[in-house]
């Protein structure tokens, strides 16, 4: 049995002010050639299958549009689980209709195990999504204080009998200590001011294990518990990555390999003095400015993003630069807080702040 292995789609992100749905639409569109090149037989989705937990109506309708050439068009079941970002009982919604069509998605958990067949026998699927641990204790009724008791509780009852693949979504090491180096940018953590790691060694029962969760492809103690991470970049801490798709040959042994997805837009970092940098061959990639300029430049983002229309972010390698007196005048007496707001983004940004955010942050503000 053929698997391809994916995890955490972050279907809807944005990086700045820019929707990614057509950079995911683009690598979807690679995924479903690979699925009919490498002849996929199931695919797993191994959680965040959304950015946030209510999904844009652009974000479900290229979701709706992959699964449906999948499951109708190639026919091959999908087992997919929920991660931290999604909402899980949206996601439950229709699962008997789902079902029915080869469509396996667990929201929330169940003690269920998914039974697929080929000529080597039985291959039991174990989906377990993304548990918060105090669901985990309402669950079990038990004291769990970390993912490790968790998966203790999760895992206790298992049969290993014929060859079985968990899908769940967590941070898995070694020792179950969290490392700090793990999360790229703009990743979200399990949960706040606590550890977020589980042992990994619980998982050495399973013929292949397929995480989700953290953005880099890797595997954790042995090369069947693996991350396959995400299909694209999604921070410019990945700027020097490529990116990719796991597939896992499951037989009487278990064998894994990647397949590279291309970029509609890559994420790259360029450094040099602006007046360099502004002469430079005009991209539409996303791009994070580092200025090695010794003053501050007039409206640097606005400059770039004539040339530049996707970037992103405009720093200064040389942060001494802003320890001078300030330019930023701010009439805290006679202005409101959204009009402080709004000249305060204009003053970091190099750029005015849109219409929506601006509503967005008067909402907050009441």
């Amino acid at each position: 049995m053929r698997l391809l292995h994916l995890s955490d789609l972050h279907l809807g992100k944005y990086i700045g002010n820019y929707s990614l749905i057509e950079d995911q639409k683009y690598a979807l569109d690679q995924i479903l050639n690979i699925i009919d090149e490498k002849n996929i037989d199931v695919v797993i989705i191994a959680g965040d299958i959304f950015d946030t937990t209510i999904a844009s109506v652009d974000a479900l309708r290229l979701y709706s549009d992959f699964i449906d050439e999948i499951i109708f068009k190639r026919a091959k079941p999908v087992l997919a689980i929920s991660g931290n970002h999604d909402s899980a009982k949206r996601l439950d919604v229709n699962t008997k209709f789902f079902t029915e069509k080869n469509y396996y998605l667990f929201g929330e958990y169940k003690d269920e195990v998914i039974t697929l067949e080929d000529e080597y026998g039985k291959v039991n699927f174990h989906l377990i999504p993304y548990i918060s641990l105090n669901q985990g204790k309402l669950l079990f009724d038990e004291d769990i204080e970390n993912f490790t008791d968790l998966y203790k509780n999760l895992l206790k009852d298992k049969s290993y009998k014929d060859r079985n693949v968990l899908i769940t979504h967590c941070y898995a090491n070694n020792i179950g200590i969290e490392d700090e180096d793990a999360y790229y940018e703009g990743q979200k953590p399990l949960i706040i001011g606590g550890s977020d790691a589980m042992d990994g060694h619980l998982f050495l029962g399973f013929d292949y294990v397929a995480l989700g969760h953290l953005h880099g492809k890797h595997y954790v103690i042995d090369p069947k518990i693996r991350y396959s991470g995400t299909f694209m970049k999604y921070s410019f801490d990945e700027a020097k990555a490529s990116k990719s798709v796991t597939i896992v040959d499951i037989t009487d042994k278990v064998e894994t390999f990647d397949v590279e997805i291309k970029p509609l837009r890559d994420f790259r970092i360029i450094e040099g003095h602006f007046a360099d940098i502004i002469k430079m061959d005009a991209s539409d990639d996303y791009l994070k400015f580092i200025l090695e300029d010794d003053h501050t430049i007039d409206n640097a983002m606005g400059k770039l993003k004539e040339k530049f229309p996707h970037s992103v972010q405009v720093t200064y390698k040389n942060s001494g630069i802003f320890n001078a007196t300030s330019d930023l005048k701010l009439d805290l007496a006679n202005k409101d807080s959204l009009e402080l707001f709004k000249e305060f983004y204009k003053y970091k940004m190099d750029e005015e702040i849109s219409n929506d955010e601006l509503d967005l942050i008067g909402r907050i503000i009441e």
